[in-house]
């Protein structure tokens, strides 16, 4: 059996390590267009802003260990050119030459890319996205003194951090009313607003870009900054160009599935930010281009093309960020989502300290959970604080997936230790303000 994935990111290689091991004797290959595979593109900002100084800790495995210790045939630096799906042949560029490959089973991870600014004079714009890119992205900081960030959401506010953390002077341009208005609510994403604003980032909200070029950004209100470099991070679009017309598309533009990650054919999947996969709580179509998803699915995908039958449930979309020491995160629906989708809700919200009163450190943690109005059940949370964050969207999260009630998340045994919690935790006191008593 020959296998082949197209993509050598997250989703890519957690697809060929598991149909390895479903498949012992299959023939594995995967293409990845750069020269770097399992990579974390969650890690550019950080190297970016000098966190860390080695290129290549973005990369987790490298081509040798799967060639060594899986049994993968991995290529980089090759290019899918050509796909034809239905007749089961690709072809690549590599070193220059077009090889034809033939395959049984195919496994599309293409991914995402950035999306591109109007107007702007792409000799001064940087798209932090792919590790690829990094060290250019990193050169092109160094050399500004003034720097212009496009867009509010996670990567945008990891990137004013990052180059407010290199000494330079920060404008951050997003059309939104505050800082990561499409995944926060306004309790919780003022709040990050703010705190920008006091770190000196030279905010720009409710406008856009109107044109871009020297050293001059010109926004839709009319004003005008100084600027040496723009950095876009206005979000990404599914890569799915190689499968145009071949395979069904849904309605965010990405691959559409079934649980089983079957796209079209039954021998064709797609895995992570090329797949668009249903909400769990809406039960719609939805799409999130985020690494645990893409891990995830690919393990999947990876499976099923391997002859197995594992199933995905869908997503949820939780998403992490941090600022200055304060991490914002939310999972499930946040309002306005609930909204859009006609469910009928009600929202609790409550701040606290995130360690006992006597024990050192710590800080305020914000907690606000959404539940169903009729039936109390779950639909989303948001946490904003110094510590724990990530814990306690996972608790929400795993609430949410087995539509639990208000009731019944207060009832949740929550670890607690005086250096990292409360014995009434945030989350337990947020859930019982939605209980009916």
């Amino acid at each position: 059996m020959e296998i082949l994935v197209i993509g050598g990111g997250a989703a890519g290689m957690s697809a060929a390590s598991w149909a390895r091991r479903r498949a012992p004797d299959a023939r594995i290959t995967v293409l990845e267009r750069t020269n770097i595979i399992s990579h974390a593109p969650c890690g550019v900002p950080y190297y970016i802003g000098g966190l860390f100084k080695d290129y290549w800790l973005l990369q987790a495995y490298d081509v040798k260990f799967f060639r060594e210790r899986r049994n993968i045939e991995v290529i980089t630096n090759a290019e899918a050119e050509e796909l034809d799906v239905k007749s089961r042949v690709a072809v690549a560029r590599m070193g220059g030459q077009r090889v034809k490959l033939e395959f049984d089973r195919l496994v599309i991870a293409t991914g995402a890319r950035p999306r591109r600014l109007n107007n702007v004079d792409d000799a001064k714009v940087i798209y932090v996205h792919h590790p690829a890119d990094a060290e250019t992205a990193r050169r092109a900081a160094e050399a500004a003194r003034e720097v212009t960030v496009v867009g509010g959401g996670v990567l945008g506010v990891e990137m004013a951090e990052q180059l407010r953390n290199m000494g330079k002077v920060i404008h951050l341009v997003h059309r939104g009313p505050y800082l990561m208005s499409r995944d926060l609510d306004e309790e919780l994403g003022s709040g990050l607003t703010e705190m920008a604003r006091r770190a000196g980032v030279d905010l720009r909200l409710g406008v856009t870009v109107a044109e871009a070029s020297g050293d001059r950004v010109r926004l839709s209100d009319g004003s005008e900054l100084r600027s040496d470099l723009v950095v876009a991070a206005v979000g990404v679009e599914p890569d799915v160009d190689l499968v145009r017309g071949q395979l069904r598309l849904g309605p965010h533009g990405a691959i559409a599935v079934d649980d089983r990650l079957q796209a079209t054919y039954d021998y064709a999947f797609a895995a992570g930010d090329a797949m668009e996969h249903r909400n769990m709580v809406t039960g719609q179509p939805d799409w999130r281009p985020l690494a645990p998803i893409a891990n995830k699915s690919g393990l999947v995908a990876g499976v099923n093309a391997a002859g197995g039958d594992k199933r995905f449930p869908g997503v949820l979309g939780d998403i992490v960020t941090r600022f200055e020491g304060v991490a914002f995160g939310r999972v499930g629906l946040n309002e306005a989502e609930a909204r859009r989708a006609n469910i009928r809700y009600v929202t609790s919200i409550i701040t606290t300290r995130s360690r006992a009163r006597y024990y050192p450190g710590g800080g305020d943690v914000t907690v606000k959970l959404l539940a169903e109005e009729s039936s109390g059940v779950i639909i989303g949370g948001q946490v904003a604080g110094p510590e724990e964050v990530i814990g306690r969207l996972g608790v929400i999260a795993a609430a949410i997936m087995k539509r639990m009630t208000a009731e019944e998340l207060f009832f949740v045994e929550i670890g607690y230790h005086p250096s990292s919690g409360r014995a009434w935790d945030p989350v337990v006191l947020a859930a019982r303000q939605l209980m009916r008593i």
